[in-house]
């Protein structure tokens, strides 16, 4: 059979009811009226996998477990779900083969294993067991097109959220692919780095997009790495340990440039930003005396007292002296 002859059996309206008619936990005890008392879980993953298309990063037909990916995931579980209901991926990963046009790819010499499987329980067994998954053909190619992603993206959120919901994910995913872009933008060392602005948005809404693409270029150019302690984790789904802090503040500077960024874990982070800690014009960590005022007991971080900080893998994104500067001028206390 024909592509052509394929896709007159399945086309849009095709995917447009399967979509539709997604196999969903249905509970009202477990699941709340805002997500129509169905789990989330593959709608979500669904509208992160339409994310990847619209930001054109997906080449060829085969959707891997990645970490950007992932984050999309937590990024929509985040904005709908409650704080102590944790997201995970490995769930729809998995039982969206059973839909029929996801189909999983297994690991060499996993594949007798993960046919006779019926759970999933983490994400670590996923990753184990699967190398991906690939779409049906026919899907894979009606997504290269933005009104299909568009059109599939309405039916996912009307279908399986409630009214005051859907302006919520209708945002996150606008967010997800603008961040995408303007991290971009920041990547290839763009000194004109700008979001793109269809028609009006909101204040709150270019500050989403500034902080989150902002966030993933420093994060990435540091390999997930703190800058200053150098420690590096990520969990399967996609979280890091590391966040971006601006050197000198946004509020002052209006400057997103990656050389006024540090990936810095959340305790450097706080110390950089309250002036116990900041960085030589060598690229050295400098340690404030007031870390050990009173009764502090800073551990760790008076052993980095003097050593080179991590570097981001290209030399343009090194941090800029004068903003250095600027920080041990006007924050760091000595």
């Amino acid at each position: 059979m024909n592509l052509k002859t394929s896709l007159k059996m399945k086309d849009l309206d095709y995917y447009i009811k399967k979509f539709a008619q997604l196999h969903t936990d249905a509970s009202p005890k477990r699941w709340s009226e805002l997500t129509c008392h169905r789990a989330p879980h593959k709608p979500l993953l669904l509208l992160s996998i339409l994310d990847l298309f619209a930001q054109k990063v997906v080449n060829a037909n085969l959707l891997e477990i990645t970490n950007d990916f992932g984050e999309l995931f937590l990024l929509y579980w985040s904005k709908i779900m409650t704080q102590g209901q944790r997201g995970n991926l490995a769930l729809p990963f998995f039982h969206l083969q059973y839909e029929k046009f996801w189909h999983l790819v297994p690991q060499k010499g996993k594949e007798n294993i993960l046919s006779n499987l019926r759970q999933m329980r983490s994400i670590h067994q996923l990753i184990d067991l699967i190398v991906g998954a690939c779409l049906d053909d026919e899907l894979f190619f009606l997504l290269q097109n933005e009104k299909n992603q568009n059109l599939l993206r309405v039916v996912l959120i009307e279908t399986y959220f409630s009214s005051k919901l859907r302006p919520l994910l209708i945002e996150q995913g606008k967010t997800n692919i603008e961040a995408y872009y303007y991290s971009q933008l920041l990547l290839r060392q763009s000194t004109k780095a700008e979001i793109s602005d269809k028609g009006e948005i909101s204040s709150e809404y270019r500050t989403a997009i500034r902080n989150q693409g902002f966030r993933r270029a420093v994060v990435t150019a540091y390999q997930h790495r703190c800058a200053f302690c150098g420690i590096r984790m990520l969990t399967p789904e996609g979280r890091t340990v590391v966040e971006a802090a601006h050197i000198i503040p946004w509020s002052t500077s209006r400057n997103d440039n990656i050389d006024n960024g540090l990936s810095l874990c959340r305790l450097c982070h706080w110390s950089f930003d309250e002036g116990l800690m900041s960085v030589s014009e060598n690229l050295a960590v400098l340690i404030s005396s007031r870390l050990t005022f009173g009764n502090n007991v800073p551990g760790h971080l008076q052993t980095l007292a003097g050593r080179g900080i991590i570097t981001p893998f290209q030399d343009e994104f090194f941090p800029a002296k004068e903003v250095l500067k600027w920080h041990r001028n006007n924050v760091f206390y000595r």
